[in-house]
């Protein structure tokens, strides 16, 4: 079997990587992280393969929070580095490479008094011999050669001040103990804090420094980190640099006495300056106009696009407009749609749908043959050509009339056919109508191409968006808007004035109704054909398009009067600004100074909780002002869930609002992750343990981006190798979770940007069947889901929240495990529920992999899941049931290759002829007993495998197939010889007679295919013993000594001994196997001997 080895996140190679891709940015003052790298590169991977990565260092039983003890080293590790480093920035003495090795591999070594599982004072007891094989294992005597075992000793057992040994140390562990001191410190300290006891220690390697902290109480994720970001530059201003960054903020070093505290409300309008950059800057879809199209969606049926007024916030106002440009030439919609005419139903469909019209309706609808690529007719291609399409209309609803076809013409002549089908057409169903009217009004002809729907919808959008707004604020000429919108796109003047005139003279404009404003059709048109420098337009390339436009819409803004873009862009901006700045001074404590209450939100929170309207519906935090728009579903991903749930006495769903941080923080995810649709999501929310420096939080950033939407999840494949390794304490990669196969499941919210990352989300989007039942869609995603976030726990060290809730409520100081699920389903609740810590993780990881492992192997299909998640509720046996019904789909299905091949999985190899093929996998069997040792009756296992051991000895099945009904017999005569002696009360003698004398009866009467060999016909003492251990264990252990009740039992029972009987005659197997192949290789040894001699 092939084991697969511990690997690290983050290794040396992404280190050097990262460094050499930011050095100008990191302004590195010392050769630190070449330490680091050598440290990663010679120490942390036999750390992972030494056996005590996953050893808590600090635990839940500790009544600690749960920290393992190679995410104990590592912050330990991290943080002498980031301090070495700061200590250069700063102009102060730094250590050089070779003391800051011998650091790292003393602290590394701090903790060797955990590892020898004695009391608490008894672990200090430790010699120098037991501390070197330790540092021998973890590779320190190669990574720092000048150490020895005294000093290794030293740290060991001196390095806690209230306990151990402290004389007769080491000088150089005495040298460097302000090291050690302040690394223990800050490994171990859960939330941004400068306490005394670490002001101290920090003196003792230099008095000049001080530490600094800020804390912030919210932490949506994406926005948050950038809040953090926004903070940490302020305070980089005031000579601070930051240190190590957790959930809640972040710890600073700079130099003692520096002033870094919050006064008044200016200087958190100084921090939001600083957050505002940091966010203009945060992600291309905000810099880079081409990625921010692609965050454009069309609203609904309106024939425009739209952006939601977060992005203005975000991006800018001439980005916003870039966007729109982008997205008109590179949202280029070729479909090649059909239109259907069907004669003898009086139907017309353009795109699947009927068209219609509103009053004057035309009477033909023609198709020039340059847009159609062929034609069916009753069926069959004919010739193409020209067509016209002659109709009369129906009012279907009011004001709506739908066009129906009489007759059909190809190239001026009537054809007579009851159906034909036109493919090449690119227009959408509502703008066939559009066409006719726009042809008759103004003479223009929109064409069939679909290459103008997206150059309508940009501009129809900007004139929405900007040419409507602006108008409201009397920025512009004219209050026109068809004027202004043909003024921006620079439409020669007879055009204009014809578009302009028709607008201001119509009362009953039929181009502008329900949200439409079909004269962008008209613009996109005269754009489209137009000429440039010699070329038509259309025949440009993209980014010549993109010039072109931009130059067109910008020499239009820049005429804008200054103060009235300014007046424009501040309303744009409302209530986001005005909203952040409360959002702060609400939340930010720098170095214990708030401005809590400076600047007061427009609705009053007390009275906002007592009417029960504007509170955010995912944070309780309260809106800014109830009469600012909200943001599109699409956006926000919005819906009631179990955490989330719908009032009681509710008729109708009321409106899901949410805060202006809220708002902001689904406008930044949808640019990470970029989801378009899903019918379940569970997200979760990774927390550092117990933080990250401002390297690492990017680099881990990185680690996740893999999440991007195009990498796949082999959830079965996790599974198995999970269940192939032979360790307790496992690690896979994090990669392990992107693979070649599998379901495009995860995403990461927080691809591409840059910040300070104090938290980390990520979505799982899972599609059900629709014909699932509800509460069968909810078990099987939040399984999956529950499953995939202790896996998360387990590659990347995080503490993980998982839940329904985009915004994850529950912060990392709110509990103590490792991983926590907020309001899980009930059938994952009951398995794991709402709490997973460290000591448990292992084993909650092993029992889910063998629930997906035997539930792929049952069938490929996820919906399965909570049938064999009920196994473990309502069997004693729950993995000898999935085994038992496995065999069955095989025999069921001769395509899987029958018994055969099940007989190959189960026992994890195969034979042809004397080759035997090992398996790297676990075998089902194996499996199988595993998940039922999970059940929770260790004891019926335990009596289950003592009988299937006996029965062997009894009678030997024939298992050629793995016939249960074969397997099985010994064990249901049994049952039936305890079953027939219902009525009455009989003592043990009475049943283990009737047990007995069924088995021999029956073993005479067997045929050859039902068994191998039946030895306890002829060694009844044999038969006797099983008959004893069946009424012992069986009918008075398991069933309370009632054949009522084992009969009630039975199948379960039978279900677990057909699993021990194979996996004791395996393991019989293996074992005589093992002895022949050892006494082969001995007698091979001694031929050979004696030829040499």
């Amino acid at each position: 079997m092939n084991i697969r080895k511990p690997e690290s996140t983050i290794s040396a190679e992404k280190i050097r990587e990262y460094i050499e891709k930011e050095k100008e940015h990191l302004a590195i003052k010392s050769s630190s992280y070449n330490v680091l790298a050598e440290y990663y590169e010679k120490v942390d991977h036999k750390l992972l393969n030494s056996g005590i990565a996953y050893r808590p260092a600090k635990s839940v039983e500790m009544g600690k929070v749960d920290q393992p003890m190679i995410g104990h080293i590592r912050n330990g590790v991290w943080a002498i580095v980031e301090l070495n480093e700061a200590l250069g920035k700063i102009g102060l003495q730094t250590l050089d490479d070779i003391k800051l090795k011998e650091v790292l591999a003393l602290f590394v070594s701090h903790d060797i008094h955990k590892l020898n599982g004695k009391n608490w004072k008894e672990q200090f007891d430790i010699s120098e011999k037991e501390v070197s094989e330790w540092a021998e294992k973890f590779g320190l005597f190669e990574f720092a050669p000048a150490l020895n075992a005294k000093d290794y000793q030293s740290v060991a057992v001196a390095q806690h001040a209230m306990t151990g040994f402290h004389s007769n140390l080491s000088a150089k562990f005495t040298l460097y103990k302000p090291w050690t001191d302040v690394a223990d410190s800050l490994a171990s300290i859960e939330v941004p804090m400068a306490s005394d006891s670490m002001q101290k220690q920090l003196d003792q390697i230099d008095e000049n420094l001080d530490f600094y902290y800020h804390t912030f109480n919210e932490a949506t994720g994406i926005l948050s980190n950038l809040v953090h970001t926004g903070i940490a530059s302020w305070a980089k201003i005031k000579g601070l640099i930051p240190l190590l960054i957790f959930e809640k903020g972040i710890v600073y070093v700079g130099k003692k006495g520096i002033e870094c505290k919050l006064n008044s409300a200016r200087d958190i309008e100084e921090i939001y300056e600083h957050f505002k950059e940091k966010l203009n800057k945060a992600h291309p879809a905000i810099t880079e106009p081409n990625d921010l199209s692609k965050s454009i969606i069309p609203l609904g049926e309106k024939g425009l696009f739209k952006l939601d007024n977060v992005n203005f916030y975000c991006a800018g106002l001439h980005n916003v407009l870039k966007a729109f440009i982008a997205a008109a030439v590179l949202k280029n919609d070729d479909g090649n749609r059909k239109v259907v005419i069907d004669i003898e139903n009086h139907k017309i469909t353009a795109d699947n749908k009927e068209p219609d019209m509103q009053y004057p309706t035309a009477a033909v609808i023609d198709i020039p043959s340059k847009y159609i690529t062929s034609i069916e007719a009753n069926g069959k291609d004919i010739d193409s050509g020209d067509i016209l399409i002659y109709c009369s209309n129906e009012e279907r609803k009011k004001g709506k009339y739908t066009l129906i076809p009489q007759s059909v013409e190809i190239n001026g002549k009537k054809v007579d056919f009851s159906k034909f089908v036109i493919n090449g057409p690119g227009l959408n169903t509502s703008q066939v109508g559009y066409r006719l009217h726009l042809k008759e009004d103004f003479g223009i002809d929109i064409g069939w191409s679909g290459e103008i729907i997206s150059y309508s919808r940009a501009i129809s959008g900007i004139r929405m968006q900007f040419v409507d707004q602006l108008i409201k604020l009397k920025a512009l000429e004219t209050v026109n808007t068809v004027l202004e919108t043909c003024k921006m796109f620079k439409l020669d003047k007879e055009l204009t004035q014809k578009l302009s005139d028709y607008a201001e003279g119509t009362e009953d404009d039929h181009h502008i109704v329900g949200g439409f404003w079909n004269y962008s059709y008209v613009i996109a048109r005269d754009i489209l054909d137009r000429d440039v420098n010699g070329v038509m337009f259309k025949n440009i390339s993209d980014i010549e398009k993109v010039r072109y436009i931009e130059k067109l819409v910008f020499e239009y803004i820049e005429k804008i009067p200054d103060e009235k873009w300014i007046e424009f862009e501040k309303n744009c901006m409302y209530p986001y600004k005005d909203k952040m700045l409360v959002w702060i001074s609400e939340n930010l404590d720098f170095n214990k100074s708030m401005v809590f209450g400076k600047i007061p939100n427009k609705i009053n929170k007390y009275e906002a909780y007592l009417n029960g309207e504007g509170i955010c519906k995912l944070t309780n935090d309260t809106l800014y002002d109830s009469g600012s728009s909200g943001i599109s579903q699409d956006l926000s991903m919005l819906k009631y869930t179990y955490s989330n749930r719908l009032p009681i006495g509710a008729q109708n769903k009321i409106k899901l609002e949410v805060s202006v941080p809220v708002e902001i923080e689904f406008a930044l995810r949808q640019m990470g992750h970029n989801f378009k649709g899903g019918e379940k999501k569970i997200y979760y929310k990774l927390i550092p343990d117990h933080f990250y420096t401002p390297i690492l939080s990017e680099m881990f950033s990185d680690t996740l981006s893999m999440f991007d939407g195009n990498s796949q999840t082999n959830i079965r494949g996790i599974a198995q190798s999970i269940l192939s390794s032979d360790s307790f304490f496992y690690h896979i990669i994090i990669k392990e979770l992107a693979s070649e196969y599998g379901q495009k499941i995860l995403r990461y919210s927080g691809n591409g940007f840059r910040s300070l990352f104090s938290t980390y989300d990520i979505v799982f989007n899972m599609s059900c069947k629709k014909k699932e039942k509800s509460s069968r869609n909810e078990t099987q995603c939040w399984f999956m889901g529950a499953y995939l976030g202790m896996i998360l726990a387990a590659t990347s060290g995080c503490r993980v929240v998982v839940g329904e809730n985009p915004i994850c409520v529950t912060r990392g100081d709110e509990f103590k495990e490792i991983v926590k699920f907020d309001s899980p389903y009930a059938p994952v609740k009951r398995i794991f529920g709402d709490r997973i810590s460290l000591s448990k993780l292992h084993d909650s990881i092993i029992r889910a992999s063998l629930i997906i492992s035997m539930g792929y192997e049952y069938k490929l299909d996820d919906s399965f899941m909570p049938k064999h998640l009920q196994k473990l509720r309502t069997h004693l046996f729950p993995g000898s049931a999935i085994l038992k019904e496995i065999y069955r789909q095989y025999e069921k299905d001769k395509n899987r290759g029958g018994p055969g091949a099940f007989i190959n999985n189960a026992r994890v190899y195969s034979k042809n002829g004397d080759d035997q093929t090992d398996s790297d996998h676990i075998g089902l069997i194996e499996q199988a007993i595993k998940l039922d040792k999970f059940g929770g009756n260790n004891m019926a296992v335990e009596s289950i495998h003592e009988l299937a051991a006996l029965g062997l000895r009894v009678a030997i099945p024939n298992r050629n197939k793995y016939e249960p009904y074969k397997i099985e017999k010994l064990f249901r005569e049994a049952l039936k010889g305890i079953i027939a002696k219902r009525q009455g009360n009989y003592k043990r003698e009475d049943y283990v007679d009737a047990v007995s004398g069924r088995l021999l009866k029956m073993m005479r009467r067997a045929g050859e295919d039902q068994f191998y060999y039946v030895s306890g016909l002829y060694y009844t003492e044999r038969t006797l013993k099983f008959a004893e251990a069946f009424v012992d264990f069986v009918f008075y252990k398991i069933a309370d000594g009632q054949p009522g009740k084992l009969k009630q039992k039975s199948n379960d029972l039978s279900d677990g001994f057909y699993a021990a009987t194979l996996y004791q005659w395996d393991s019989a197997f293996k074992t005589t196997k093992a002895e022949v192949e050892a006494a082969k290789a001995e007698k091979a040894e001694k031929n050979g001997t004696e030829v040499n001699k």
